[in-house]
């Protein structure tokens, strides 16, 4: 981490669903992002597991206790029906692959509406958070 830091870049992690967010307690002073995999890596068009929901809401707490300005970013299965629940849970980043580039609709149309998706959540309880983490610059990346 270190090394990556001397260099100016940017550092880190990605955790499995199988992984527990204890994991983090040691480095996550040194991460600017984590990345919580909400599918078994290997292949796309799975189903987000919505059982990561919880380690969501958990990594939010120890980024907010201990460095708020880490990202915590989603990756798998994130459509317009999961992006919320991520977003609720926490996660202000979100990878989306088949669910943008799998629709008939169109890329900026399946962009747009993920955007949407989380875009009404300002008036949600956002897990004892005074505010969304940064609901007006919610990213995409594909």
């Amino acid at each position: 981490m270190r090394r990556i830091k001397e260099l100016g870049k940017r550092a880190g992690v990605v955790i499995n669903p199988a992984t527990p967010p204890n994991v983090l307690e040691e480095i996550l002073l040194e991460l600017d992002q984590v990345l919580v995999m909400t599918v078994n890596p290997g292949f796309g068009h799975q189903q987000f597991l919505e059982s990561t929901l919880p380690k969501i809401r958990r990594i939010c707490r120890m980024i907010d206790d201990l460095k708020p300005g880490c990202e915590l970013e989603v990756d798998g299965g994130v459509d317009v029906r999961t992006a919320p629940l991520a977003a609720a849970a926490g996660a202000n980043v979100f990878v989306a692959g088949s669910s943008v580039f799998g629709t008939s609709k169109g890329v900026t149309a399946a962009i747009v509406g993920l955007h949407d998706s989380i875009a009404g959540l300002c008036g949600n309880d956002w897990s004892g958070r005074s505010e969304p983490r940064n609901l007006a610059e919610k990213q995409f990346a594909i």
